[in-house]
């Protein structure tokens, strides 16, 4: 049984007229990584002005304070909040018995002023600890509070909650969508992020979106995410966010994840991508059309819809309802994947990247052993193998009479003149660098 841990704790309190200014001094800080920000009803808030009002305790809050000296809540936010917005004059009294605060004669203020809200104050002594303690501590607190999978994910610290709470609040895809209550689209920032780490995207093996998978790829990416899958992910929702743009008004977050897992894979096995924003562009606009032109509860397909092809969006939208576990995502992957390459069709990248020992020394001996691009000869221990239409454009490894072998030094050359070559096209609009995989 491990040694069971004590933090300080103390016992005070404050006055109700030193809220304002314990805020103001920044001396009670509300943590935006996992607090929910103000949710009570406006029945809850009179009510607790009530109680205030009859002298009767409102319960005690309960602080921790943290590295930067500064009390976070863990207990108590929207009674204090509740309170802060009476002061404030913000709480809306009309059909109520109170006078509003700023109306307060001297004596009622006086009194009110004086009303005692008492305080558990933790303290950790254990360093290493002190984040987790924090956020069991908060956690348990909020166990007779139905804190949602969003919330409870963010109350997490560590190097994966860091990726997706920055995406979440950086990236403009989660800005120009709606609905972000309760840490909506930060959930589907971090569902995002995993399923880009843990996916099997080849297979078409991904993880649970259950809380368990999460509270896991936490402790797997605490100290550190990948910072090549890191870049990936945040280049796939750039490329969402330009090929959706307004429709991400509307776009509802399962409909969202399936557009990333299909952005995703795209971007790493489909060849030819320098116009893939407006691919998924034209894409995504048919699909939602189609998915949203009938009912789940429908059983005939709506004029000028093919019997397949509804059946086939109709068994998508049921996949959707569970949408957390892996059967549903690899059911929809499979099915948006398909929808692509029916209404998109494209060439796939060979999966094999790099031209193996044996390849390279037929290329040596069919060029008798010259560089393809200088026409010198080659020490073939420093000779290196080039795809004549690159793998990115859909070449292939295995055919050879697509290979060329060059000196490295050749060879360097030669991919520095296609770079200036893509610059000056992208210049004049012929190519976008969006799409690109690194």
């Amino acid at each position: 049984m491990p040694r069971q841990k004590v933090p300080d704790i103390e016992f005070n309190h404050f006055v109700l007229g030193q809220i304002n200014d314990l805020f103001a001094q920044e001396k009670i800080y509300i943590n935006p990584a996992y607090q929910r920000g103000d949710i009570w009803k406006h029945s809850q808030k009179i009510e607790l002005i009530r109680s205030i009002e009859s002298g009767y305790s409102i319960g005690v809050l309960v602080l921790f304070l943290n590295d930067l000296g500064k009390y976070e809540i863990l207990d108590g936010q929207q009674r204090l909040l509740a309170i802060k917005k009476y002061l404030d004059g913000t709480l809306d009294l009309t059909e109520t018995e109170f006078t509003a605060y700023q109306d307060l004669e001297r004596r009622e203020r006086i009194h009110t002023d004086a009303y005692c809200i008492y305080y558990l104050k933790l303290k950790s002594h254990d360093t290493e600890s002190r984040e987790e303690d924090i956020v069991q501590t908060f956690l348990r607190l909020q166990e007779g509070t139905p804190l949602n999978k969003a919330e409870k994910i963010s109350a997490h610290r560590g190097a994966f909650k860091d990726a997706f709470k920055e995406a979440g609040d950086a990236s403009e895809l989660f800005k120009r969508m709606s609905g972000d209550k309760r840490f909506r689209l930060r959930l589907l920032a971090a569902e995002m992020l995993l399923l880009e780490l843990e996916g099997d995207f080849e297979n078409k093996i991904f993880p649970s979106l259950e809380l368990q998978s999460f509270i896991s790829a936490i402790k797997t990416y605490k100290k550190r995410v990948p910072p090549s899958k890191l870049r990936f992910y945040m280049a796939n929702l750039d490329l969402l966010h330009i090929s959706l743009n307004y429709l991400l008004t509307a776009l509802k977050p399962s409909e969202a994840l399936a557009l990333y897992l299909l952005v995703s894979y795209l971007r790493k096995h489909k060849a030819g991508n320098q116009n893939l924003p407006n691919e998924i562009s034209a894409f995504a606009k048919e699909f939602l059309k189609k998915l949203n032109s009938f009912s789940i509860y429908d059983k005939e397909a709506p004029k000028g819809m093919p019997g397949e092809i509804f059946q086939k969006y109709r068994a998508y939208k049921f996949a959707a309802k569970v949408m957390t576990t892996p059967e549903s995502l690899k059911s929809r992957f499979e099915m948006i994947l398909g929808e692509f390459a029916r209404l998109k069709p494209h060439i796939e990248k060979d999966p094999k990247r790099y031209h193996d020992e044996e390849q390279k020394r037929e290329l040596f001996f069919r060029q008798e052993g010259l560089c393809a691009h200088c026409g010198k000869p080659m020490d073939f221990r420093k000779s290196t193998a080039d795809h004549v239409v690159s793998h990115g454009e859909g070449g292939k490894t295995d055919d050879l009479s697509n290979a060329q072998l060059l000196h490295e030094r050749c060879h360097q050359k030669l991919e520095k003149s296609r770079r200036k070559q893509r610059k000056k096209e992208i210049a004049a609009g012929n190519l976008t660098r969006a799409g690109k995989a690194p």
